[in-house]
């Protein structure tokens, strides 16, 4: 058995050494790539995150600095790392606490949330790219055309800081022409899955994609913006919504916060469920959304013992980042990344 599982490791590892970036982005629907200005604010980038529907973008220099010319690659931002920094660099959490602590209503907690915030972060909104840039180009692993699969996935593990790193640019020189995603990789991967042999029919707990019984979980009525703190502050990219009895009814993670705009970031002030449909209704009907329980809005779950090829399966036609793993309680005893998806496939 053991000799089996080196053989089939190895015939899938001769196949990602054998393919490169190039015939991963062969496979994919290209769409022209969206980039901000250094000098752009922190609003401007999540008002064109929301239009265009990406999760992040690169960021290039302008022409009028350091008189070098423009499009040079500086790093990646997303809605996730702006808040990171508003969390780290304002006063915003105790304004939190002190707004929760009073004895008002929903609706008057979001006006006096509003006031506090407008105080708060005024200046920040204002704030250049270049000052919040997520990811220094200088930190990210370079990634070119002939760049073999194995390498790749390799690189879009984890940073220096542990965590994923989820997205890379294609660089041509000192300018990014494409971002690859681990989306982007598991996908070409599920297209070629044969390839992986008899690992398909391993369950993921003989692969140990999990830790069993280590998943960070809030209650829905607690704050978005508390939730947002604690997932920041454990280095995680989301974090499972239980009801009183601990079972699975949603999900909050950092793509939630895409579409913030000035008007509109004072519901992170709201409970998580309330905040979690005003997000889903930017992108569904909102009348649905209203109706909709927590459990509606694409958490996807996977019962203890599925296989991996269940899983892959899973991933890449809901077209999500992670699944839960439940019991039969639909108790959340375990989560599973793209990360993990990746880390199994090269381990």
């Amino acid at each position: 058995e053991s000799q089996q599982k080196a053989k089939t490791q190895s015939g899938f590892g001769a196949f990602l050494q054998g393919k490169t970036v190039y015939d991963l982005l062969g496979e994919k629907k290209r769409r022209p790539m969206v980039t901000l200005v250094h000098s752009e604010t922190v609003e401007k980038a999540l008002k064109v995150l929301q239009k265009e529907k990406i999760q992040s973008a690169p960021v290039v220099l302008g022409a009028s600095i350091l008189d070098n010319e423009s499009g040079d690659f500086l790093g990646i931002i997303d809605a996730s790392e702006i808040l990171r920094k508003l969390c780290r660099e304002t006063s915003i959490m105790e304004d939190v606490k002190t707004s929760k602590s009073k004895k008002l209503n929903s609706d008057e907690r979001v006006r006096d949330f509003e006031d506090r915030f407008r105080k708060i972060c005024s200046k920040f909104w204002q704030r250049k790219l270049i000052q919040v840039c997520g990811q220094d180009v200088t930190l990210l692993p370079t990634v070119y055309m002939k760049t073999d699969l194995r390498t790749l996935v390799g690189s879009m593990l984890f940073d220096k800081d542990g965590r994923p790193i989820h997205r890379v640019a294609l660089l041509d020189g000192t300018e990014a022409t494409s971002i690859v995603t681990q989306s982007d990789v598991v996908k070409y991967l599920h297209q070629h899955k044969k390839e992986m042999g008899k690992k398909l029919e391993t369950k993921i707990e003989d692969l140990a994609m999990y830790t069993p019984n280590k998943v960070v979980c809030v209650t829905s009525d607690m704050t978005a913006m508390e939730a947002f703190h604690i997932m920041f502050n454990k280095n995680l990219s989301c974090v499972g919504i239980t009801n009183d009895d601990g079972v699975l009814i949603g999900n909050l993670s950092a793509s939630d916060l895409r579409g913030l705009d000035a008007g509109r970031f004072s519901s992170l002030f709201m409970s998580v469920g309330d905040f979690l449909r005003i997000a889903k209704a930017l992108s569904r009907p909102f009348a649905t959304v209203l109706k909709s329980k927590l459990n509606d809005l694409r958490t996807i779950t996977v019962p203890i013992g599925s296989t991996f090829e269940s899983l892959l399966d899973l991933l890449v036609k809901n077209r999500v980042h992670r699944a839960y793993v439940v019991d039969k309680k639909f108790m959340p005893v375990g989560l599973i990344t793209l990360s993990d998806v990746l880390a199994a496939l090269i381990g």
